[in-house]
């Protein structure tokens, strides 16, 4: 309680909120004082309150304050909301607290605060749906549903492999545009079966549930702790969008090779085992390895045989920086995961290294992802325009060094990660411009 009235010394005034005679709820605003050894606050009594307090009405005491800012909006935000059954002793309320709950910006961020009030969210719509007998969840317009359900902008990792293994097609003088269409389909519906499924296992193995820190890129996509879309309808939605990427895949393996079966039934074993039991590899420290290689030569492979009907040195060797380029998307990601990782035993490569380690290896990949490119034109196993990727460097210098700076707060780290994402963009993108800019003028 010492603690209690510490903070409320603090303020300098408070707004006392109850139910009047008639059942309505009434606010008045009003001074204070504390009477430390006796644990009351005092509050002074409006002349214009005529309800009489004899310790059985209960009120809320709020205790506020917010700065504004000249741009717009607030910070400094903090409150404190006292509940007591006060009694008048002339003109004074006489409350003792009865319990309490506080909010400090400075301790505990905005977007932090409202994860930790979802699961009484989830009370009182229970409570809701009780009372009223209606089936009451929280709604979304159907466009932003979706993209936070399945999290299509991500598809891009899925949509810059594809387009690599048709180049590098194309570079043979081999392309069919009905057959693209059908494998950038097939493998996006593919990577939408697997960002739901991971949410699901991810709820299912308390994953998300302990995680009070998310952001746009980590803490999965929230639609099941949302209350968007329950557990099973989640299951439903990726199980269909798996069932649409398979059957597109065993119609382009029945008309272009078993080959194609066998590699694209690997990626879907990989996609599935990412969070299924029984081998959850994104819980043993395989998940990066996986989505690499799914990501990586899995798809460019597949995207490249499709055209081909063969496999061949040159897209395996594209494939690998992009593979790694998209590990280290899901790997940095990780990071501001990783205390509520550990306490689901989620071992996560980021987990299972200590913290320097994982800079660390960070900034290795990336040297490897140059360092392949460059010897890939070296020994002419790819067209020297794909130098082009070289010139993102920069970035990659300054994504290595924000993250040694920002490394572990997850509110710090959503420019990073972005900035993460925007490297794989435009290393993919600079990858792609090289194979068609040697299409068009051939070194």
């Amino acid at each position: 309680m010492n603690l209690l009235f510490d903070e409320v010394s603090n303020y300098g005034e408070a707004v006392v909120t109850y139910k009047d005679e008639r059942g309505y709820p009434f606010s008045f605003q009003t001074t204070f004082s504390l009477d430390k050894a006796s644990s009351l606050i005092l509050l002074k009594k409006p002349s214009y309150i005529e309800t009489y307090f004899d310790g059985k009405i209960k009120v809320s005491i709020l205790f506020n304050h917010i700065k504004p800012l000249p741009s717009g909006g607030y910070t400094e935000r903090r409150y404190i909301t006292v509940w007591a059954k006060p009694i008048t002793k002339n003109e004074i309320l006489e409350a003792r607290p009865l319990k309490y709950y506080s909010w400090d910006e400075s301790k505990i961020p905005f977007p932090q605060y409202c994860e930790r009030g979802i699961k009484r969210a989830h009370r009182y719509i229970s409570f809701i749906r009780e009372k009223y007998s209606k089936n009451i969840k929280p709604k979304l317009p159907l466009s932003s549903l979706i993209l936070r359900t399945t999290r299509l902008p991500f598809l891009v990792a899925t949509w810059i492999p594809v387009l690599l293994g048709i180049l590098t097609a194309l570079r043979q003088g081999l392309f069919d545009p009905f057959l693209a269409l059908l494998t950038f389909i097939g493998a996006s519906f593919i990577h939408i079966g697997l960002n739901v499924l991971n949410d699901y296992f991810d709820h299912k193995l308390n994953a998300d549930w302990v995680n009070d820190k998310p952001t746009p890129f980590s803490g999965g996509s929230r639609a099941i702790q949302y209350g968007l879309f329950s557990p099973n309808e989640v299951l439903l939605i990726s199980t269909f969008s798996y069932i649409l990427g398979a059957v597109i895949g065993l119609y382009l393996a029945l008309t272009k090779g078993f080959f194609l079966l066998v590699i694209a039934g690997l990626g879907l074993f990989l996609s599935i085992a990412y969070s299924a039991p029984p081998l959850k590899l994104s819980y043993r420290g395989f998940g990066e390895m996986a989505v690499g290689i799914g990501f990586g030569p899995i798809v460019v492979l597949g995207s490249y045989y499709v055209q081909t009907q063969q496999f061949d040195l040159e897209p395996l060797i594209a494939s690998i920086p992009i593979g790694i380029l998209i590990a280290l998307i899901l790997y940095v990601n990780e990071i501001p995961d990783k205390p509520y990782d550990e306490k689901a035993e989620k071992r996560t490569l980021v987990v299972r290294l200590k913290d320097e380690d994982v800079k660390r290896v960070y900034a290795l990949l990336l040297i490897s992802v140059y360092t392949i490119l460059a010897l890939a034109v070296f020994l002419k196993l790819q067209p020297i325009t794909t130098l082009l990727a070289l010139s993102s460097i920069p970035l990659a210098l300054k994504v290595n060094r924000m993250l040694k700076i920002t490394y572990g707060d997850p509110y710090r780290m959503i420019p990073v990660m972005a900035s993460n994402i925007k490297l794989y963009l435009l290393i993919g993108i600079l990858i792609l411009s090289g194979y068609l800019l040697n299409l068009i003028i051939p070194i």
